[in-house]
């Protein structure tokens, strides 16, 4: 608990420091707005987004929507392999871990 408070304190501390002592024509809050603004940074920022969008385009690609499952089961009535039945004992770990995750 006090490592949490004196956390807390010490973040408090910062977030003053920041936005109310000048360092130079700036506050550190306003130098850190000032860096963010530029042209560079927007580059920065342009990129990523664009390098982001095309990795979650190739990963819903190779997943589509089978979760990345390789073979399909077949649609037809009763021609899919149905999933083997549990155990007793398997079945009662279930239902234990079913209840704890629940409450």
């Amino acid at each position: 608990m006090l490592r949490f408070l004196f956390s807390l304190i010490m973040l408090a501390v910062l977030a003053y420091f920041a936005t109310s002592v000048p360092l130079g024509k700036r506050t550190l809050w306003g130098h850190m707005v000032a860096i963010f603004r530029t042209e560079q940074a927007q580059d920065l920022v342009d990129g990523t987004k664009d390098e982001a969008k095309k990795l979650a385009d190739r990963l819903r690609n190779g997943l589509g929507t089978d979760g990345g499952v390789t073979t399909k089961p077949t649609v037809e009535a009763g021609t899919a392999k149905p999933l083997d039945p549990l155990r007793h004992d398997e079945q009662k770990q279930m239902q234990k871990l079913v209840k704890e995750r629940a409450h």
